[in-house]
């Protein structure tokens, strides 16, 4: 099959009887068939799961896959990953206390349910609602394709790419819908785990001694040399545009919001978010240096073959010693914990903005949470069967399907940024700022000037969206 040999198949099947057992295990210890018991598990969960579950959504089938790829395709350059990954935590710190002390207070269910008390305009809560769903469609997804990625790769093909997105999707649906977010949140302290572990093996492997790296650097000079210059002004500037991009938006991830909302308290909340600190640098670094490596190893690999950089790496390194097989197959397990970890807490978020924000809103006025709650699970596997067919048939790195969730949903954070801190912005006022911001972001490519000055288009879209709010929160009340 591959220098992996069986394993993979093996310690995979493995891993998903303990997903579908402990989804099971959440499904009996369920207290109530309320909105808040299946998707925040009751509001209960304390510092340790609360970390674990942050963490595992944090890291994706993106940050194991598409960083990798985007290391193989940027060059050196892309150590600054590692920072984009810091800007989440320093955003979590402007938003995650005050909106869990107000969850607590107030009941919210979906971050829908914070607009709907902040602001009061029903138009701007439905328009918030739409850019959640685009963007938690979109990373569904990039996580689906992952798990295609992640498969086909590991077993040399022997497994196919279509297997792997249908077969790892069915699971995590499975337990998903039977134990909600204690399920997921049980499931992801599982996940976290391995992740940890399996990038605690690949540092001890992979990093390269400074001739190891000397030599490897030479090579890029001397064959891509590109990928080990100086980075312009230009690409300097995108680099700040993706620390906004990636700060801003994935304080304000719908599925990161939830958590916050399950925060037993605000106590458990800032220790599981001061635990966070570190892991950028503890995950993104291994990563980053996976990318770096299969320059030489994997010459000439380009394009969305290059999100295969990861498993091709892996099966490389397990053929030559024992070592390096079982720190392959922890890594490789910690890649598909943090694809089903992601999924599945996306796959969540969705069902609950589905039956609670659109269909109790709509169609199902009056019914029963039970009923709200069983309509929202039917919504998201319809959704999944699509995005399983796009999935099969790939047309975008997964940095590039990153990229356009980012640009989506920065728009919304002045809703949480700037409506937290009070002053006197209106339901009409944000509202035009994220028309406009989103009007600016998808018009630009439109009009032949993409990206200016390096600046993604979304981040253009955010500073005009940020100018609306911030003049309408100054202007003086009558």
């Amino acid at each position: 099959m591959n220098g992996l040999g069986p394993w993979p198949l093996v310690l995979v099947g493995a891993y998903l009887v303990v997903l579908l057992a402990v989804g099971v295990a959440a499904r009996r210890a369920r207290r109530t068939e309320s909105m808040s018991d299946f998707y925040l598990a009751g509001r209960g969960l304390g510092p340790f799961v609360l970390f674990a579950t942050l963490y595992a959504t944090q890291y994706s089938g993106n940050s194991f896959l598409g960083y990798p790829g985007e290391a193989h395709r940027i060059g050196f350059a892309w150590v600054m990953s590692v920072g984009f990954m810091t800007a989440i935590i320093v955003a979590y710190l402007l938003v995650a206390p005050r909106l869990q002390q107000a969850a607590s207070r107030l009941s919210f269910v979906t971050p829908g349910d914070w607009i709907d008390h902040r602001f009061r305009y029903r138009p701007l809560t439905v328009a918030a609602n739409a850019v959640f769903v685009l963007a938690l469609a979109n990373y569904l997804l990039a996580q689906l394709m992952a798990m295609g990625h992640v498969v086909a790769g590991l077993t040399g093909n022997a497994v196919p790419y279509w297997v792997g997105v249908v077969g790892l999707t069915a699971v995590v649906l499975v337990y998903e819908t039977l134990g909600g977010m204690r399920a997921v949140a049980w499931t992801d302290a599982v996940q976290g785990g391995l992740m940890v572990f399996g990038l605690a093996g690949i540092l001890a492997t992979v990093t390269p001694t400074p001739a190891h790296l000397e030599s490897i650097t030479t090579w890029i000079a001397a064959h891509d040399p590109e990928k080990a210059a100086v980075p312009s002004w230009e690409f300097c500037a995108t680099w700040g545009s993706t620390l906004l991009l990636i700060g801003m938006s994935g304080a304000v991830y719908p599925q990161a919001i939830q958590r916050i909302y399950a925060a037993r308290s605000v106590t458990a909340l800032r220790r599981s978010v001061s635990l966070m600190v570190v892991m950028p640098l503890l995950t993104m670094t291994p990563i980053f240096l996976i990318g770096i490596l299969s320059l030489r190893e994997l010459a000439g690999l380009e394009g969305l073959a290059a999100d295969q950089v990861m498993p091709m790496m892996l099966a490389r390194w397990a053929s030559q010693s024992a070592w390096l097989a079982a720190a392959a197959l922890a890594v490789m397990l910690a890649a598909v914990a943090a694809i089903m970890s992601t999924a599945d807490s996306v796959l969540l978020t969705l069902s609950s903005i589905l039956a609670k924000d659109i269909a109790a809103r709509t169609v199902l006025q009056g019914a029963t949470e039970h009923t709200l709650t069983r309509a929202g699970k039917a919504a998201s596997w319809m959704i999944v069967a699509v995005l399983v067919a796009l999935a099969l048939a790939p047309r975008v790195t997964l940095w590039g399907l990153t990229e356009l969730k980012m640009e989506l949903l920065v728009q919304v954070s002045p809703l949480f940024v700037l409506g937290l801190r009070g002053g006197r912005l209106t339901g009409p006022a944000a509202l035009t700022g994220l028309v406009a911001g989103l009007g600016v972001a998808f018009a630009l490519p439109l009009t032949g000037v993409s990206r200016p000055w390096g600046l993604h288009d979304g981040t253009v879209g955010w500073l005009i969206n940020m100018g609306v709010c911030l003049a309408a929160s100054a202007r003086p009340s009558r």
